[in-house]
């Protein structure tokens, strides 16, 4: 097995706003239909679809969204490569390309490539809004000026898609909205605003199947009440989690770090001691930020 990479600050929020909005499809709803394990079942439907087909190219950005559910970063960018330099490809398809390779790209550290492929889906967003004025354009819209341009304007077109479809009855356009809200206000060090945003993300989700999404609410609610200094919803947040994440999953290690460090604070060593030592270190390969954590905390423990 690959070691998982843990990066900076919990995954949740990597490169301010990885789990932004992707929703140009969900593999999710498409995985409902069985019992296979998702990606197995994906990708056994493409090799008995017609390649190239529309049929075809929807799956894969299944494929995609898989990936980018899961922190599979380098198997997202190994999955766009073969896309990337092509011209003929379906509008919404190319979209999907440009946003998720601008993603990998900046998680991998080519900052500069990741900027060029955003710009490209910066234009094709624009473009798919003015026809479609999908609600859900206008929140990956805004992710991408988060992470690629203005933070001020990103908030602003999220406060105008909020304002525009309110009374929306699609909960993963009010996840994504306010999850992307709550990135900003993080950003800025607002701890109430994020908490407030990352709560309606959390009810916006929780009644739904998206496993994946509700293990993201949680932990950008926990990490909000954590950097707000309120530990025991940190803690009472992280452990909600555990209810949805998969045995396999890199959450596994990153919210027992934090668990561990939010008992730490709370001044509980033998409950900090306890979720520390549910981190495999011969399965995870810690980022320098969370090493230095975990560093920190096993030291303080063992005196």
């Amino acid at each position: 097995m690959l070691k998982h990479v843990l990066i900076v600050f919990l995954l949740l929020y990597v490169s301010m706003g990885a789990k932004a909005s992707e929703n140009l499809s969900d593999h999710e709803v498409f995985c409902m239909k069985t019992d296979q394990d998702c990606l197995t079942y994906i990708q056994s439907r493409l090799l008995n679809t017609q390649k190239n087909s529309s049929n075809w190219y929807k799956l894969k950005t299944y494929e995609f969204d898989y990936y980018f559910d899961y922190q599979k970063f380098d198997n997202l960018h190994s999955a766009l490569s073969p896309f990337v330099d092509q011209e003929e490809l379906p509008g919404a398809f190319k979209i999907q390309v440009y946003f998720y390779y601008a993603k990998s790209l900046n998680y991998l550290g080519d900052k500069q490539q990741a900027k060029a492929y955003a710009a490209k889906a910066f234009a094709q967003l624009d473009e798919i809004y003015n026809v479609f004025g999908d609600p859900l354009r206008l929140v990956e819209l805004a992710n991408l000026q988060h992470i690629f341009g203005d933070k001020k304007k990103a908030l602003r077109v999220l406060l105008d898609a909020e304002k525009r479809y309110a009374k929306s009855s699609d909960a993963i356009f009010h996840f994504e909205l306010h999850i992307n809200k709550g990135h900003i206000y993080y950003n800025w060090q607002q701890y109430p605003q994020a908490i407030e945003s990352n709560l309606k993300a959390y009810n916006a989700i929780k009644r739904t199947k998206h496993d994946a999404k509700t293990v993201i609410a949680l932990g950008n609610l926990a990490f909000s009440y954590f950097k707000h200094n309120d530990f025991n919803n940190a803690v009472k947040y992280y452990k909600t989690a555990f209810d949805y994440i998969e045995p396999d999953s890199i959450y596994q290690a990153t919210y027992s770090l934090r668990l561990a460090q939010s008992y730490w604070e709370l001044g509980n060593k033998t409950q900090a001691a306890l979720w520390l030592n549910k981190i495999d270190r011969t399965k995870v390969e810690f980022s320098k930020s969370h090493a230095k954590v975990y560093e920190n905390l096993l030291h303080e423990l063992k005196n």
